[in-house]
Parts: C-alpha cells; structure tokens; sequence
C-alpha cells in the first residue's frame, strides 16, 4: 500500500478511505502469492486497531488462510482521535482470540509510549523500535533503546530493530546483540505480484 515518490515511502493520506473489506481484500489477495507457512504483518493505525468491522474483516482473512499467520503491527500514527486503553485491550485480546498475533510497531515514538502500551505487552508477541524515528546519538533516544530492548528481554518477547540502513547501524545492533533487524540495509519493498 506504500508507494516511493520522489526516493521515499509513503502511506495513503488517510487509510480510513480503504473499507475493512477493501483492506481485507488486498491483504487476501496477497496472501494468494505467498507460501502457504508466511507469516504477514498487517500495519494498522489505534483508530483501525479498534473498528470491529476491521477486526472482523481480518479475523475471516485469518480463517481463510489459516496456514499462514497475521500479525497486526500496531503503529505509531496518532490520527487526532481519543481512543482508550480498554479499547485497545478489547480489540488484542479478540484478534488473539481469532488466531491473530500483535506486534507493536514503533515503539518510543508518536503515540507508541510505554504508557500507552503497557496494558498491551502481555499480548504482544513481539516490541520494534524504529532508528528512523530519532537520532540515536542522542542518549535519551538510546536510552529509549536500550530500555525497549529490556522491557521486551523480560516479558519474553521478540525485539527487533527497525530501520538499519547503515553499516554503522549493524555494528550497533551487534554491540547490543540484537539479532532480529529490518531495514534497507537488508531489502527493500518490493512489488511481489
């Protein structure tokens, strides 16, 4: 759904133009192309995360497809609408009941903060902190680091590094033996089908 203009990636304006079918209809037909054990991230924004006709839309793609494995990353975007924690609680706790797993996306960055994810991590399956997001030679962006890195090491879940497009950013993420990393440095996108 991201498309590069002018050498960068970028998002639809507004997402919530894709009706759930709409959504569930893309994310289907990529499926079809995919082996059959892939496991596919699903980026959605909180506002998205709490819609149960997305839920549900996504919930009867899981069903469809029920070797491979969605996993919903929650993202960092604040769309400027209230959205309580029992919500989100509400809506994790229904996509695991619907064989969905929860990643949380961006972690440190826009409204991805530990106080508003904290009631989230013990359904989470995995925590990604972005590089992108912050300059990490700033020690209150590596603190952030290091801290996601700890709050995931003790609940048992799955860090991953984002955004390591440099061979400066591996050595980092070999420094802190981080062994689970996405970026450019690795792949782009890609058009598959």
């Amino acid at each position: 759904m991201r498309k590069r203009i002018t050498n960068q990636w970028q998002v639809p304006v507004d997402f919530n133009r894709l009706t759930p079918e709409a959504f569930a209809n893309v994310v289907s037909e990529a499926l079809v192309h995919l082996s059959p054990t892939t496991k596919v991230m699903i980026n959605l924004d909180h506002d998205q995360f709490i819609q149960p006709a997305m839920l549900q839309a996504l919930a009867h793609v899981q069903q469809q497809f029920a070797q491979q494995q969605l996993i919903i990353e929650l993202t960092e975007r604040d769309n400027g609408q209230l959205i309580l924690e029992s919500e989100l609680v509400t809506a994790a706790r229904y996509l695991i009941a619907q064989g969905l797993q929860l990643s949380l996306d961006d972690v440190g960055s826009g409204i991805n903060q530990f106080t508003r994810l904290k009631a989230l991590l013990p359904l989470a399956i995995e925590v990604k902190f972005a590089l992108q997001n912050g300059d990490i030679n700033d020690p209150i962006y590596y603190e952030q680091l290091l801290f996601w890195r700890q709050l995931a090491q003790s609940g048992n879940k799955a860090f991953v590094l984002e955004g390591i497009e440099t061979a400066r950013d591996v050595a980092l993420a070999d420094q802190l033996a981080i062994t689970l990393r996405q970026g450019y440095y690795y792949a782009c996108p890609q058009q598959f089908y």
